[in-house]
């Protein structure tokens, strides 16, 4: 017999962005790395004999919870791999809401009925997850493995395996780090546990912030999409009213040349200068300077209208920033805040930001903060393609 731990990977920019991350390559939140450390206690007096992980940097970083300290050989296949998205790669939830709600809907409920243009199949994905897994388990007979995978695959494992394409919405969603025992003897697996995030408290749980996987209640998470901005004055109204957040009037606040110098750091992209959108409703915007930096992707103004505030959207204007940025290969964020706007300096800290030094502002210096966001690298003993 072979016992199978089947582990979703920690918290990645996905699921802290709200935007959707198939074989898009991401690293893990801050929050992700606290639940790796919370796995690494959960699996400290386990024995594990090998460790298999898809090859996607967020369940390799997730893996080092058990390969690091149990000192093995991390192998990876590309099978454990989460779906294959097409078109829908690395687009924010809100947008996909909004144009495809239907598809959205079937994209949980009844996968078998779900297309994407460029998208594997319910029948592709899970077959390939499905014939690596047994795979694992005949060649680890009477050991125990770890395979570190992806919600969506993890899902389908257990829709083909447990319950039938009839008993869908029966099916929980995974956790992130959330983990299943399975055990495998004679061709045929068995369930001892599934989709068990117990090691996690609720600080921990990604799932302890999100209402779209609770199977009741009519609460639901607030997703938003973005379009290039073209509106002046809606654009200086906003500029005007951050500035009396931070300095308590705006009568030195020139809107206008705000907007002239938005222009010319978009340098002529329109996804540099984008208002960010609650449904129909305009609810901020993300400034991008193009020409300030060849070393980061300079962030110059992020920005929430009063009503939209303290609803944890904030992260979804970096994550836009994110995805733009690291389209045009730079991995890292810099901005810059008044050291007087101390609701925006504990906003970025508590995403990972740092400060790296000063940079001279209208009335006197401001802080210079960083976001890296390079590929985490792999730590530990030893790496295997399989």
């Amino acid at each position: 017999m072979t016992r199978l731990y089947i582990v979703r990977h920690a918290e990645a920019e996905g699921n802290l962005f709200r935007r959707i991350h198939g074989q898009y390559d991401t690293t893990l939140t801050v929050n992700g790395l606290r639940q790796v450390e919370a796995l690494r206690d959960r699996f400290a007096g386990e024995n594990v004999d090998a460790c298999y992980s898809s090859d996607l940097v967020r369940t390799r970083t997730t893996a080092q919870a058990v390969w690091v300290p149990k000192g093995l050989p991390l192998r990876l296949e590309p099978r454990f791999r989460e779906v294959a998205l097409g078109c829908w790669e690395d687009v924010p939830f809100g947008q996909l809401e909004r144009e495809e709600p239907e598809m959205m809907a079937r994209f949980s409920a009844d996968p078998y009925h779900w297309r994407v243009e460029g998208a594997e199949t319910v029948e592709q994905y899970s077959g390939r997850f499905l014939a690596a897994l047994e795979e694992v388990a005949r060649a680890h007979d009477g050991q125990t493995v770890a395979i570190f995978t992806h919600g969506c695959v993890i899902r389908a494992m257990e829709m083909r395996l447990f319950y039938g394409p009839d008993r869908i919405p029966e099916i929980a969603h995974c956790d992130n780090t959330g983990v299943s025992l399975l055990e495998y003897e004679g061709g045929r697996f068995r369930s001892v546990y599934l989709n068990d995030n117990s090691h996690l408290p609720p600080e921990l749980s990604t799932f302890a912030r999100q209402n779209w996987w609770r199977q009741q209640g009519t609460r639901k998470d607030r997703n938003l999409w973005f379009r290039p901005l073209g509106d002046r004055d809606w654009y200086a109204a906003c500029r005007r009213e951050a500035w009396r957040l931070v300095y308590g009037d705006d009568g030195d606040c020139d809107g206008a040349a705000f907007y002239r110098d938005a222009l010319a750091g978009a340098a002529g992209e329109p996804w540099a200068l984008c208002q960010a959108m609650l449904g129909e409703e305009p609810a901020g915007l993300v400034q991008l300077n193009l020409a300030a930096s060849r070393r980061a992707g300079h962030v110059a103004f992020l920005y929430l209208l009063p009503e939209f505030r303290g609803q944890g959207l904030g992260i979804q204007l970096v994550g836009q920033a994110v995805s733009f940025f690291r389209a045009r290969g730079k991995s890292r964020l810099e901005l810059a805040v008044s050291p007087a706007n101390g609701r925006a300096l504990a906003f970025y800290r508590r995403y990972g930001f740092a400060e790296t030094g000063t940079v001279p502002g209208r009335y006197g210096e401001l802080l210079r903060l960083e976001w890296n966001g390079e590929l985490t690298r792999d730590l530990g003993p030893e790496l295997v393609s399989v």
